[in-house]
């Protein structure tokens, strides 16, 4: 192998390393050796007759030695994330295609996102975002789930990718009993079978969607990070239970379905019991504000940096 750079390496191996032969592309000619590791484009191997080691650009092998180190690397990285609990089941992985997947679970229907790279993370994980819809929203139907497709789209993805869920509200009576026990039940379960970061999952929703985060905080403060409210409501009695999580409330002025004192009481109960609240109010808004909501660069930016614990 002329054309092969040798060096000589200080290296432990694996005790079980592999013994191969790697043959050259141009010449044909062998080496049997371990595979030791693969890195910008060399690979590292360990000679069998005398235990040197060499590392070698890997282009001037064979297309079956490339292949087989680029699947090795593939197990390797699996096997370290596996170690670590970041791998998606085969159950969850399948759903995990790049686009808005339909699926069911605990009472509930609801449409999964996540790109096919993501069923492994190497490190802590993807955030989950939970998106609740408002009275009368479809979200089984359509080609996407309305308002919870922003966060899958364009820059805020490239730029925070993330699952996310949108689960259909089966009765559009409200994110209470059953159906917040269906959804907090879900989250619980992709957190089990998904490469999560558990200390990143957030909670949002429009209008019904709103006051259902408020009510899911209030009973699973621990399970998010941040909330965000858009038109809602809530109980301000409860403040004090979620008053540990980062809250951002929106509301418009002049909304005639869900009055702005829905929101202001929440947010003057929240700052009483001494939470992290933020409000958004717009002077000229009605109930339809959720696109100009979810179009705010700054509350993605804001929404992302939350993590329990911080």
């Amino acid at each position: 192998m002329k054309r092969v750079l040798l060096i000589l390496l200080s290296v432990s191996l694996w005790s079980f390393a592999e013994v191969r032969t790697w043959t050259t592309g141009e010449g044909g000619k062998t080496i049997r050796a371990e595979f030791v590791k693969s890195s910008d484009g060399k690979v590292t191997i360990r000679r069998s007759r005398d235990r040197k080691v060499f590392t070698i650009q890997l282009a001037i092998l064979s297309e079956a030695d490339q292949e087989w180190v680029k699947a090795k690397l593939v197990e390797m990285e699996e096997a370290e994330a596996a170690k670590n609990g970041k791998v998606a089941t085969d159950e969850f992985a399948k759903l995990l295609t790049g686009d808005w997947e339909r699926t069911e679970g605990h009472g509930l229907k609801y449409r999964i996102f996540g790109e096919r790279k993501m069923k492994k993370s190497k490190d802590v994980g993807y955030p989950l975002v939970v998106w609740l819809h408002g009275r009368g929203g479809d979200v089984m139907t359509p080609d996407s789930p309305g308002q919870a497709r922003t966060f899958a789209s364009g820059d805020n993805f490239r730029k925070r990718p993330c699952f996310i869920i949108s689960p259909q509200n089966p009765d559009q009576l409200g994110w209470n009993g059953a159906k917040a026990d269906g959804v907090v039940e879900i989250v619980r379960e992709l957190l089990k079978n998904l490469p999560i970061d558990e200390k990143r999952v957030y909670l949002a929703g429009y209008s019904m969607g709103g006051y259902g985060t408020f009510h899911i905080l209030e009973q699973e403060p621990k399970l998010f990070a941040a909330g965000v409210p858009i038109a809602g409501g809530g109980n301000p009695g409860s403040a004090s239970s979620m008053k540990k999580v980062p809250i951002w409330v929106f509301h418009g002025a002049k909304d005639a379905i869900v009055r702005v004192s829905q929101s202001q009481g929440m947010v003057e109960a929240l700052k009483k019991a001494r939470a992290e609240v933020k409000y958004t109010e717009y002077p000229d808004g009605n109930h339809g504000i959720v696109g100009e909501v979810l179009r705010t660069t700054e509350l993605h930016e804001w929404l992302f940096e939350q993590a329990k614990g911080k």
